[in-house]
């Protein structure tokens, strides 16, 4: 008898089953032959992130690249500037580094494809014994699905590795307007190569082509083919996971943030209030809710901003250039609402009344 079963063996699973495996006994399959394939996520993460996952595992071993900032273009490719530093990590190898913790202290099932009859788990023809189930199988998420969960909407990623040059290869780029996503796209430089991709509610792939030949910055300075193409969903919202004997984890409870989509902060957040609550998975929703509840709040709040015709976002790309974001935390938006701040920002929007009313009705 498992004190729990845990499907799925990506960061949040891996991480989950190191965290309750060091006190309990744990099990945890996943359905391919290793963990981080296929890849579905860029790699960006914060700072703070980095050196937080640093207390499970080697993570300098997946460091692709150190970033110190991040231009954001408009529809028409003008781009405002702003510092911060952040890291690109190899998620193959982040997932296999977590995958070998998790196997340190937990019973793990590969090439295993976890079914349910009522609520007994049935692993490759056998039945597995649990007190707990915990779904960190994805977005289309099985445990979710049997148990009766609500589901997320989704938003589709594509990102292709080509060689681009960039503005500045210590700088990601994000790309905003109608025309190139209703969410938004990017190019992360590694090297003479940048993983360039788009995150779109709806005609990813077109979006994609035109972004590399039509637009007015990108198209100009991608120089050749694709090298490795990826494509995965991203849920929209976070959903109610937790239920009895039975939560979710990860993109299956949708644990990303609002506006950009990157998990990996969120799910860290979400495994270690996971085993600080162990078994009480009603407790594990509530103190993830009270630490990250404000971010999703005002995460939605901004993604809002996206929406705008591409005229009015011209010209609040117009406004804010020249800005400096003053202590604003890269995974947690709220800090935008810092004093400080929200003074700066108005004073900026206040140039244009009509842009201001709109910017305040969908941020308010």
């Amino acid at each position: 008898m498992y004190d729990a079963l845990i499907v799925g063996a990506g960061p949040a699973g891996s991480l989950t089953a190191y965290l309750l495996g060091r006190n309990g006994d744990v099990a945890i399959s996943e359905e391919h032959q290793i963990a981080g394939f296929p890849v579905q996520c860029a790699g960006l993460i914060s700072d703070v992130c980095f050196n937080r996952y640093r207390r499970y595992c080697k993570i300098e071993k997946a460091l692709e690249k150190r970033i110190k900032g991040a231009f954001f273009f408009s529809p028409l490719g003008n781009y405002i500037e702003a510092k911060g530093d952040a890291y690109v990590i190899e998620r193959k190898i982040l997932d296999t580094l977590l995958f070998e913790r998790a196997s340190d202290v937990a019973d793990v099932f590969v090439k295993s494809k976890t079914k349910f009859r009522g609520s007994k788990a049935i692993l490759n023809g056998k039945e597995i014994k649990a007190d707990k189930i915990i779904g960190a199988d994805g977005i289309n998420s099985t445990v979710a699905r049997h148990f009766g969960f609500e589901r997320p909407g989704v938003f589709t990623a594509l990102q292709a590795e080509m060689r681009f040059e960039a503005l500045d290869e210590n700088y990601v780029e994000l790309y905003f307007g109608n025309k190139w996503s209703d969410f938004f796209a990017y190019a992360i430089p590694i090297g003479d190569t940048a993983k360039v991709g788009v995150i779109s509610r709806e005609g990813a792939l077109e979006r994609f082509n035109k972004l590399i030949y039509d637009h007015p910055s990108v198209s100009k300075r991608v120089r050749g083919g694709v090298i490795e193409l990826n494509a995965g969903a991203i849920p929209d919202r976070l959903i109610d996971f937790s239920k009895g004997n039975v939560a979710l984890i990860g993109d299956a409870a949708g644990m990303v943030k609002p506006y950009t989509g990157g998990g990996l902060y969120y799910l860290l957040v979400a495994a270690e209030k996971l085993a600080d609550s162990f078994p009480d998975f009603n407790s594990y929703q509530k103190k993830y809710i009270k630490e990250l509840g404000r971010e999703y709040k005002f995460g939605y709040k901004i993604r809002k901003l996206y929406t705008m015709d591409d005229q009015k976002m011209e010209k609040l790309f117009e406004i804010m250039k020249g800005f400096d974001f003053p202590g604003v935390h890269m995974d947690k938006p709220s800090t935008l609402q810092l004093p400080n701040s929200v003074f700066k920002i108005v004073l900026r929007l206040i140039r244009d009344p009509a842009l201001a009313f709109t910017v305040l009705k969908l941020l308010i």
